[in-house]
Order: C-alpha cells, then structure tokens, then sequence
C-alpha cells in the first residue's frame, strides 16, 4: 500500500514525543504543520499529493545588505552543487527576501525513524546555510565556500 496523508498525520503525531528538543507543533491545515524548536527553529512540514512527497520548509536568515549580491550569487552556486548530493534547494520568500530551506522527501521508505533522520539532516543543512547568511562580519573568502561545500555535503 502507498503511503498517504495520513500515514504522515499519524507520523507527526508521533514526532513530537520522540524529539526532545520539538517544543510545539501546530497543524495549520490538514496536511501542513509547523514545527517549533528550543533553538527558536520554525519548520514546516506539508504533504504534497502528485507526485506524493514530504516537503521540508524553513526560513535560515536574511543576508547583510552589504553582502546580498555575492551571497545571492553564492547560494544560486549551492543549488548547482546540491543537485545529486542532497534533496535540498535554496530560495527566496517574497516579499521579506529571507532565505528559506526547501527540502524534499520521498515517502517511498517513510517511517518515524527515517523522518526523524531526514529531519535532522535537514536541520544540518539549515544550521550550515545560516551561517554562512547571517554572518555580517564575512569577507569574501568565507563567503567564497562554494569549492568545499560539496566536499562537506557529501561527507554529511
């Protein structure tokens, strides 16, 4: 049987008590949560039908203005990169220009243990993206990641 919608309600469901660092979580429709961290973390979880995946969702920062080009340029490098590696993507929200997180799971193999896994992949990426976004002191060699960064992700 193909997982559906509510395999992943009964997954989240269980989530909660198997991550001790969730602190809410929040439906906000019937196949879209919103998950809140200690560290002040919000991730969005949503189900999406055709194809049938798990979409991962998170803001990571908002870049200094006076670096926003190179960063921008930077992270459309990242997706380059990622492709293959791992099924994450950075973008942009409108109209806030925060970059957001975007991952993608496929539910062929779903289970709590694989979810809580992914999750926490997911949250290495976003903890590894912010820095680099956030960061209003970098100079351009920090901000030059993109050779190393694929050497990482696939290490990760």
């Amino acid at each position: 049987m193909a997982f559906q919608l509510s395999d992943l309600q009964h997954l989240i469901h269980q989530l909660g008590p198997s991550i001790p660092e969730i602190l809410t979580i929040t439906e906000d429709e019937s196949d879209s949560w919103q998950i809140g961290f200690d560290l002040g973390l919000s991730l969005q979880i949503s189900w999406q039908e055709n194809p049938a995946r798990v979409l991962l969702c998170c803001a990571i920062g908002k870049p200094n203005e006076t670096q926003r080009e190179k960063i921008f340029a930077q992270l459309l490098t990242m997706n380059l990169l990622l492709q293959g590696v791992a099924n994450v993507k950075l973008a942009l929200s409108s109209p806030e220009d925060d970059v957001i997180l975007i991952g993608e799971l496929e539910v062929e193999t779903m289970s709590l243990e694989v979810l809580q896994k992914e999750i926490a992949d997911y949250l290495r990426f976003a903890a590894y993206f912010s820095v680099f976004i956030t960061n209003p002191n970098a100079d351009s060699a920090e901000l030059d990641f993109s050779h190393e960064i694929n050497f990482k992700l696939q290490r990760a």
